[in-house]
């Protein structure tokens, strides 16, 4: 329905047979859709109304109670928006009838607004809190974290023990946004755990809405932890080389462009090391490429345990990696890519008939003025590491 200070200028024919009317051309034969309404309602309608139009209240959700063309009453949620009709802002009224609900609803809350609120959201986990403290929840969202009944949740001083750590920052920014005005909604996802400690990912849809004539949040929810997990094995596919399981040209091509232009931009240091395992062709050939593929792996593993965590290691090709050092002088690259090829000595794959032992040789570059881009840093590792090969190999040397 459209209307103009109640006076009908649109209906559709389902909102006219709501009130008992065929067609919603009927509809606008009324001069006034107040007679539609309860009369104890009335003077609330209006006063919304002028409210809304005058700006002091923003439109949203209502119930009231209407008299069908008959005279028997029914109870909908009307939800209103402003409109521009022929030049001139009227009303937009969309109801819904909520007769069937009444009943079912006032066993399980104590307020109109209430099962509003509940009717309004979804099958999904329903929530709604005051800064965290949980006021109502439905059975889904209950169950959602390891409950099994509501009160039990809603009897908790707060949520947000059961969100990941990391996302409280995000949440107490999200309920001042939404508790100020500034956003309407915000849709995120989070890491929560259940009370026996498993995880589980929730798609969280958060609004501001009135309870007991308080500001509070409502967040209906989503267990997305299928979802969640099966993109995040897209995604380490997708980055992640198979065999060694450490970061693919590609993404390591990312990360070395944007560390090149970070650390130039700063002129902070920054060194870049290129790894080849010695005589790797020979491995496969006496030995089998299985032989060769544990080689791969056992190097892999001693990497991840000799870099930092600040450093990225990544298959740059065959048995070909690269080493990028952020934050780090030539002296301590040298230092670490010893150590590494020390470490890489050491290790041993087991054979059919023995123990296969195997090293490396090493290229290391440090980022200078006249690097422009990141090729040519690369390009200067590399020439360091040919001189390594060519000095007889299970060495590193610096450009």
């Amino acid at each position: 329905m459209i209307h103009r200070n109640f006076t009908p200028l649109y209906a559709d024919d389902i909102y006219a047979q709501f009130f008992g009317y065929h067609t919603g051309e009927e509809m606008l034969a009324l001069d006034s859709l107040l007679h539609l309404i309860a009369p104890h309602q009335r003077t609330n309608a209006i006063q919304t109304y002028n409210a809304i139009m005058s700006g002091e209240e923003k439109p949203g959700l209502k119930t009231y109670r209407n008299i069908d063309s008959e005279g028997n009453e029914f109870v909908v949620l009307t939800v209103d928006h402003i409109v521009d009709w022929q030049g001139e802002s009227a009303i937009q009224t969309t109801v819904v009838d909520l007769s069937n609900y009444v009943d079912t609803v006032k066993k399980l809350h104590a307020s109109e607004q209430r099962y509003r609120e509940l009717v309004d959201g979804s099958i999904q986990g329903i929530l709604v809190h005051r800064n965290f403290k949980p006021l109502f929840c439905n059975q889904a969202y209950a169950q959602a974290l390891g409950f099994s009944n509501e009160q039990a949740l809603v009897a908790s001083d707060s949520i947000l023990p059961f969100y990941d750590p990391a996302f409280h920052e995000q949440a107490h920014r999200n309920n001042r946004a939404l508790l100020s005005g500034r956003k309407s909604t915000i849709k995120t996802e989070a890491k929560c755990y259940r009370l026996d400690g498993s995880a589980v990912w929730l798609g969280l849809l958060s609004r501001p809405v009135t309870w007991n004539g308080e500001r509070v949040v409502q967040v209906t929810t989503m267990d997305i932890t299928k979802q969640h997990r099966l993109r995040e094995q897209l995604e380490h596919r997708a980055n992640y080389d198979g065999l060694t399981e450490l970061i693919n040209r590609r993404a390591m091509t990312e990360i070395l462009d944007q560390q090149f232009r970070s650390h130039q931009a700063l002129s902070l240091p920054l060194c870049c090391v290129l790894i080849d395992i010695d005589d790797f062709k020979s491995i496969n050939d006496q030995h089998g490429h299985h032989t060769g593929d544990e080689v791969l792996k056992q190097f892999a593993a001693t990497c991840r345990n000799n870099i930092r965590q600040s450093d990225h290691i990544g298959r740059w090709g065959g048995e070909e990696f690269v080493l990028l050092l952020p934050d780090t002088s030539i002296e301590q690259a040298e230092l670490i890519a010893q150590r590494l090829r020390k470490d890489v000595a050491r290790q041993a794959i087991t054979t059919t008939n023995s123990q296969l032992g195997f090293t490396i040789s090493l290229g290391i570059a440090a980022l200078t003025h006249d690097d422009h881009t990141m090729t040519h840093l690369l390009s200067r590792a590399d020439k360091a590491l040919y001189e390594a090969k060519r000095n007889g190999k299970n060495q590193a040397v610096i450009d």
